[in-house]
């Protein structure tokens, strides 16, 4: 049986005092040992109100330069941030941590705006084509003027020009996840929180039959009998245990034997695919 997928959920505040780097880091490096695929990095308000310490784009790039395998997801970006600043940010991040990034998009709403904003950050994503940069000093040829594109879209919420100032990502696009069903069909990953069934999960695939679904895992549940009862393609684990992270961590998944060498992409470590560029040449016959 193919081990489960995993991924960690931990945050930049606490009830009391706010992590330090150095709590983060060892919280981090637990669930890489652990075997862990990602892990959300999650600057958002908690439930008491407590602010994070660290933005979590920042901590992220603290993060990527102290680990080697493990995909960090950043959450959350500013509900107004405009799209090129999204893109920017992830592709850099992409680029920091060698194609280990994802990104935690904002929850659907009523007029589309989060649907149309991953849109356009894909689009950006792709303003270079893969081989642009040349970097050729003879001819003095940094990029091929070819390989750029500009997206001008315009649409309900954005009117972007491009291009991205920032080459292609490694992954092609970061791996974008989101916490609703109803964006499945813009995302990568469906992180579900805890009372979703099975019939949740079989809503996602129906959307989008390529997206992966995760289920989150409640404290004292059995991990086991929450797979096999969802049907869903891994689990979302709190790692926020202040003292012994690996407290939090399952045991017995099996996921030692599937833990990504150093230098896969979180994309590859996820099972899903590179995606192409829109912009891509059709292959010769």
């Amino acid at each position: 049986m193919t081990a489960p997928l995993l991924i960690g959920r931990t945050a930049a505040h606490s009830r009391t005092t706010p992590p330090t780097l150095g709590d983060v880091l060892r919280r981090v490096r637990a669930a890489e040992t652990a075997g862990f695929d990602a892990v959300v990095l999650d600057d958002g308000a908690a439930a008491d109100g407590t602010r994070a310490r660290f933005e979590a784009t920042t901590l992220a790039a603290a993060v990527a330069a102290a680990t080697d395998r493990i995909g960090l997801i950043v959450a959350p970006l500013p509900a107004d941030q405009a799209p090129y600043h999204v893109a920017r940010i992830t592709a850099s991040l992409d680029h920091l941590a060698r194609g280990r990034t994802g990104w935690l998009a904002g929850p659907a709403d009523a007029d589309g705006r989060t649907a149309e904003l991953i849109e356009v950050a894909r689009g950006l994503w792709d303003s270079f084509d893969d081989d642009a940069f040349v970097h050729d000093r003879a001819d003095g040829l940094y990029w091929r003027p070819d390989g750029i594109h500009r997206l001008d879209h315009k649409g309900r919420h954005f009117d972007v020009a491009g291009p991205l100032n920032v080459a292609r990502p490694p992954q092609g696009h970061p791996v974008v996840a989101v916490t609703d069903p109803a964006l499945a069909g813009h995302a990568d990953l469906v992180l579900l929180g805890a009372g979703h069934d099975a019939g949740t999960v079989r809503d996602v695939r129906r959307r989008a039959p390529g997206v992966k679904a995760l289920c989150a895992l409640p404290p004292g549940a059995d991990p086991h009998a929450l797979l096999a009862g969802s049907g869903a393609d891994g689990l979302v684990v709190d790692i926020t245990a202040p003292d012994d992270p690996s407290l939090a961590l399952p045991r017995d998944l099996g996921v030692s034997g599937r833990a990504a060498a150093e230098g896969a992409t979180l994309r590859a470590r996820l099972g899903l695919a590179r995606p192409a560029s829109r912009h891509a040449r059709p292959a010769a016959a």
